[in-house]
């Protein structure tokens, strides 16, 4: 089995950032869970090959999500995975046209799939048969058996709910909030949104429904913010985000502004480099972000996607092999009906076994909120990961 390279080069100002805390772990002073696996050498003809299609990794998060989907594979030798991108996360065209070529060359034993569009997902995987684990969004087709990520509206509230009382601390009687939103495609749009409303109203502020949607550039947060602070002259106590992309570019915009002096920028995402700028740059004090568990996500999708396999491999073992005892005892009764039957009760085993998969395939990565009090912790579990 090839053994890629998988270290993936994390920007430079995060790395940089994250130099002084590798002596903590050096030192022993946090002590973080590594995936460890007794793991034996597969045979040729037992390897799957996993395709795992995700936005671009020109996305500081989604190279986590490649550092932990491509982890897996060094520690399990019965899969081959391969992780491919979009050319942008809002190529959603380019994406399932990507997954259309793959199903189409048969190269594949199972995907991993971060749909950009959902709908365009699901008219690929019509009627598809090949497992699909959805990540970071769900995904509604027959062939998808479990999925990886968090509950977006839950997490959106939370950080929400921080966001308003920096707003009150920074002196905002009843603080409003307007939304820099991603792509109107985009699957977690719309519960993320959910999220940041019902925890904004139900901690004290006013949720101002304006929502400005962006292509989730840095250009498109620095054309947003723009538009809000025409719109809100005597500026607004806090500018929710899709991503930290749109936080930090949004705010940097708006830091010439008195009127938005005060201003509480919510990202999403807690990625390393926003990490740092929370916790060292005083330009980004009124910064909180939601951060996601990118890597864990991604090892965890491809590691239910392996199980899945062995386990279907195994019941197709066992049904062969019951198969040939069947048609062995039933040469010599010359009743050959009975192979029949035997052969259908085995099929109808191995759907229940799918059957109870779908209803149990479910992993939850989970989410923090980040200020300046935890950003460094939250710096140290993604050093972990680059190691």
């Amino acid at each position: 089995m090839r053994k890629p390279e998988h270290r993936w080069k994390c920007i430079g100002s995060v790395l940089k950032a994250l130099t002084g805390t590798c002596l903590l772990l050096q030192a022993g002073l946090m002590v973080l869970p590594v995936h460890s696996f007794a793991a034996q050498e597969a045979e040729p003809d037992q390897v799957s090959r996993i395709a795992v299609l995700t936005h671009s990794f020109s996305s500081e998060y989604w190279g986590y999500v490649k550092q932990g989907c491509l982890a897996y594979d060094t520690v399990d030798p019965s899969v081959i995975v391969d992780v491919q991108e979009a050319t942008s996360s809002i190529a959603s065209d380019e994406q399932a046209m990507l997954l259309q070529e793959d199903l189409d060359s048969g190269t594949y034993d199972a995907y991993v799939i971060s749909a950009i569009n959902r709908e365009s997902i699901e008219d690929v995987l019509r009627d598809v048969t090949v497992p699909v684990i959805a990540m970071n969004a769900p995904i509604d087709a027959d062939c998808v058996i479990g999925g990886t990520g968090m509950d977006n509206e839950v997490a959106a509230a939370a950080g929400a709910k921080k966001a308003v009382e920096m707003a009150l601390q920074a002196g905002w009687e009843k603080p409003g909030c307007v939304m820099i939103g991603g792509s109107e495609e985009d699957a977690n749009q719309v519960v993320r949104m959910n999220g940041f409303r019902k925890g904004v109203e139900e901690n004290g502020g006013i949720w101002l429904d304006a929502v400005y949607p962006t292509d989730k550039s840095a250009d498109g947060a620095r054309e947003a913010i723009k538009q809000i602070m025409k719109d809100n002259p005597d500026g607004v106590a806090i500018v929710a985000c899709y991503n930290d992309v749109l936080a930090v570019n949004a705010l940097e915009e708006a830091s010439s502004n008195p009127a938005f002096e005060n201003t509480v920028f919510l990202g999403f995402d807690g990625n390393g480099s926003i990490c740092d700028r929370i916790m060292n740059d005083e330009q980004y004090a009124n910064m909180v972000t939601v951060a996601q568990n990118p890597y864990e996500m991604g090892f965890h999708a491809v590691e239910m996607l392996s199980q899945y396999l062995m386990e279907e491999k195994s019941v197709e073992i066992s049904a062969s092999a019951d198969a040939g005892d069947g048609a062995s005892a039933d040469a010599g009764d010359g009743t050959s009906a009975d192979a029949g039957d035997g052969a259908s009760t085995e099929a109808g085993d191995a759907g229940n076994a799918e059957s109870e998969a779908e209803n149990l395939n479910w992993y939850d990565s989970g989410y923090t909120v980040i200020t300046k009090v935890n950003a460094q912790e939250r710096m140290l579990q993604i050093m972990s990961h680059l190691r």
